[in-house]
């Protein structure tokens, strides 16, 4: 079995070079790491260079290409390589036990008609088209999953690029990794949690006993509410055009209207940058206009 992993990068060469020595400090490794690189910062491709070329090689896009870039550009390259499972990681979301790609290969290689392994999934519910947590209670054995974060060691079979293809990269930012995986599981396959694994990442992240909060009022601080943007205009393009349901893009246009009444809390400033947004991510997903539509602001305090 060839197993191959990508790390998809920002102008991040410290973060990058952490999460490399992370993935080459697992109890199996991966047998090639690419560093999907979607910025300008030369230091990145000198950490990239800066490890063994047999186990780390350096992949420039050309251009930011956002995650949902990065991650098509990073299962493409290692499926055309011939990779058997492939590992989809974010430079600032490395494993966090040292056998994490031990156990996720285990369960990969031991249940049938898998397509997607990873450490922290959740159920889908089509009615109300909404992500569903699992219960802490349920998290023991192996689980059925209806969606797998990008950033939760996503790991995909080369079957799944054959029969349901990449994913779409022209998506840029939000959700694209939710829309891929609602493709996958309409395609018959599974994605499979480590009950245990996913309970032990919930308590390294402080989420055990979590209640799920509804609110309609934004939490996402002025520099992040481009962020909005794009999982407005995602969801319902993909639920309009991808999956057929109109009535999800309705729902999703509607909630966007209460996000943005109740933005205005925040005050005027808030209010009226969100609004605009939020409408533009209403508008861009019905009339389909994707790609990097608006600038993102910086993460860690780089320039984008």
């Amino acid at each position: 079995m060839k197993f191959g992993a990508f790390i998809v990068t920002f102008n991040r060469p410290a973060i990058l070079k952490k999460s490399i020595e992370c993935l080459l400090e697992q109890t199996r490794t991966p047998d090639l790491i690419v560093v999907v690189d979607n910025g300008t910062s030369e230091d990145t491709k000198l950490v990239a260079q800066g490890f063994p070329n047999e186990k780390v090689v350096y992949e420039a896009t050309g251009a930011n290409l956002g995650s949902a870039g990065g991650f098509a550009y990073g299962v493409k390259w290692l499926y055309e390589r011939g990779y058997d499972w492939m590992y989809c990681g974010d430079d600032d979301n490395p494993p966090r036990t040292i056998d994490t790609l031990e156990r996720l290969l285990e369960i990969a290689c031991t249940a049938d008609n898998v397509g997607v392994v990873g450490t922290v999934g959740a159920r889908w519910d089509w009615e109300k088209g909404e992500i569903q947590r699992l219960p802490d209670e349920m998290l023991n054995g192996i689980l059925n999953v209806d969606f797998i974060g990008q950033d939760q060691r996503f790991t995909v079979h080369r079957k799944v690029v054959e029969t349901v293809g990449l994913p779409n990269g022209r998506l840029f930012f939000g959700y694209p990794d939710l829309e891929y995986c609602l493709r996958i599981r309409q395609a018959g396959y599974r994605l499979l949690v480590d009950g245990r694994l996913m309970w032990e990442y919930r308590a390294q992240t402080k989420r055990l006993n979590l209640e799920k909060k509804r609110s309609l009022l934004p939490r996402r601080s002025y520099s992040s509410i481009w962020r909005n943007y794009y999982t407005t205009r995602t969801y319902i393009h993909m639920m309009r055009y991808t999956f057929q349901r109109p009535e999800l893009a309705r729902r999703e246009a509607l909630k966007a209207c209460g996000r943005i009444l109740f933005s205005w809390a925040r005050g005027p400033r808030y209010g009226a940058a969100f609004s605009v947004l939020q409408l533009r991510g209403v508008l861009d997903g019905y009339l389909g206009r994707l790609g990097r539509t608006v600038k993102p602001k910086p993460k860690y305090g780089e320039n984008l």
